[in-house]
């Protein structure tokens, strides 16, 4: 299709006749009226009913004035962002299944308000994240990788989490040999996530491996942190996060020397100049720096 003619076509059929067409296009009125015939008949259709009263649609030019409309419009949105280097199109951000049902999803509509033209698609995964899959990561930092470019966001320091109900129960554990005798939760069978090493609180202690065993096992954070809210035991998971923030879960043994994750905004370094990908980088880590100042 000729997209030159289908832009004629577009604005005559806006303007209801050649001539109001020509005064918009600076163009005859008799060279229009000779594109509009040679696109009707290279295309094999009848676009206008010439009447008394000006130019009519015919069904198919009606059809085709829609999609012309759509296809214009977007191909000046592109432009118009391409010119003033704005963020559009599709951002694919893979993360693990609660960060981006959580934590992130907390940043994205004033990160959406600011940049209407993008198109998030988050991606959850259990396991090691493949930056392959998507055009960003948001994980742990990709051990000796050159061509990625791995942005600090933000540092989430582990802890011992209870529901007031288990604790009532079982009581507060003091010391950290007196977590043998508690229901600990972990993160899945050996199971590395994205937020680094879930299970680390059953390797505590002088001797390795003080827990025998957990008293359950789930490889999904959301399933950790609602297993200590329903009282089942303790949860190792951060306090940071906004599901243990706006719980009623207790941070048990806060005198450990825990475990803390750091996290990073990852992406190919060939699209460090594509403001499509970089803009919720910039975004994220200004709001991270913003609520550091804050605490």
């Amino acid at each position: 299709m000729d997209l030159e003619k289908l832009r004629i076509f577009y604005v005559v059929a806006k303007a209801g006749s050649f001539s109001k067409a020509s005064k918009v296009l600076h163009i005859s009125q008799s060279a229009l009226s000779r594109s509009v015939q040679l696109f009707e008949y290279r295309e094999n259709v009848s676009l206008f009913k010439r009447t008394s009263k000006g130019l009519m649609l015919t069904e198919k030019g009606e059809r085709l004035y829609n999609f012309a409309h759509r296809f214009i419009h977007e191909a000046e949105r592109i432009i118009h962002c391409l010119s003033n280097n704005d963020a559009y199109g599709e951002l694919k951000i893979v993360t693990s299944p609660h960060m981006g049902a959580s934590w992130l999803m907390s940043y994205l509509r004033e990160y959406l308000e600011l940049h209407s033209e993008v198109r998030i698609t988050i991606i959850g995964v259990t396991e090691k994240i493949n930056i392959v899959e998507a055009d960003v990561a948001i994980c742990t930092k990709v051990p000796h990788h050159p061509n990625l470019i791995q942005r600090y966001l933000k540092s989430f320091q582990l802890g011992l989490w209870a529901s007031p109900c288990y604790l009532e129960k079982h009581g507060i554990p003091k010391t950290l040999e007196s977590l043998k005798d508690h229901q600990m939760l972990a993160y899945g069978e050996d199971i590395l996530s994205p937020y680094g090493h879930l299970s680390w609180a059953l390797e505590l202690g002088a001797t390795p491996y003080l827990i025998d065993r957990p008293y359950l096992k789930v490889n999904s954070l959301e399933g950790l942190v609602n297993a200590a809210k329903e009282g089942l035991g303790i949860a190792q998971i951060s306090g940071e996060l906004p599901s243990i923030k706006n719980s009623n879960l207790v941070n048990v043994l806060p005198q450990l020397n825990v475990p803390i994750v750091d996290l990073y905004y990852i992406y190919k370094a060939n699209m460090s100049d594509s403001k499509r990908i970089t803009s919720l980088g910039d975004f994220l880590e200004y709001k991270m720096k913003k609520e550091s100042l804050i605490l």
